[in-house]
């Protein structure tokens, strides 16, 4: 059996610390390059299901069903924040009627927060409502829409909802509420419009809406694409016959 040696010899010693600070050196730089690529890696993990690019903007027009239009709604994004995996992005959306006239203006919020994409409810409330109350103090509470990152055929969607409380002096005026169940992801598609083709989720679902002692309630059939948004929505009655419907018209990313 030979004899361990543990002393090196100087022409050994130097060797072992010329492989081992060579190692430390790789190390070091690997670490600094993984530090800054993260935060692009994580934000990539993270799908989002509408624009995110500063200064995007898109345009849905609606139509009820005689195909007439009948309004017309804007989104710029505003902003962009990135923390980690987490993406927030802030809407400016506004709304005009058929002739080109503002109704309402507001900033609303977008985020991909866990991988789970979360729509901002307050898309769904009515912009002339909205109008009519805006002087007025509103406290709106709700559970955004969510979209996981790899959605696919046959996928069951969380519900969303929002209330609005409109007040004055204290006294309550007005209280609307949204609630959308039933989510459910049916196909895949390619849906064509004016704005150009889209390769879209198509994701059918119900909306029970509520404004002071009236309820409405309405099944949907929406087509939305990752980075994109929604590129179609159909609305129906109660009997399943088509009351509206909304395309996007032009989009620029």
């Amino acid at each position: 059996m030979l004899p361990i040696r543990l002393k090196l010899n100087t022409f050994e010693y130097n060797l072992l610390k010329k492989i081992l600070m060579n190692k430390m050196i790789k190390l070091i730089v690997a670490g600094i390059i993984i530090s800054l690529l993260m935060p692009l890696l994580n934000a990539q993990d993270c799908r989002m299901y509408f624009p995110d690019k500063v200064g995007s903007m898109r345009e849905m027009k609606f139509y009820d069903q005689k195909n007439k239009m009948t309004s017309i709604a804007r989104q710029e994004i505003l902003d962009k924040k990135v923390s980690g995996s987490d993406v927030t992005i802030k809407v400016k959306s506004t709304n005009y009627t058929a002739e080109e006239s503002e109704v309402y203006s507001a900033e609303l919020e977008f985020a991909c927060e866990g991988g789970v994409f979360k729509f901002d409810m307050q898309n769904f409330l009515d912009p002339n409502t909205m109008s009519s109350y805006k002087e007025m103090g509103m406290e709106i509470t709700g559970d955004n829409l969510a979209y996981p990152t790899n959605l696919k055929t046959g996928d069951v969607l969380p519900d969303g909802n929002i209330k609005m409380v409109v007040k004055n002096n204290e006294i309550t005026l007005l209280t609307v509420t949204v609630t959308i169940t039933g989510r459910k992801v049916e196909a895949k598609e390619n849906v064509t419009t004016e704005a150009g083709t889209f390769s879209c989720y198509k994701i059918r679902y119900n909306t029970t809406s509520k404004v002071g002692f009236i309820t409405v309630n309405t099944s949907v059939v929406e087509w939305i694409a990752e980075g994109v948004g929604v590129v179609r929505n159909e609305t129906f009655n109660k009997k399943g016959k088509l009351t509206g419907y909304s395309v996007l018209t032009k989009f620029s990313n």
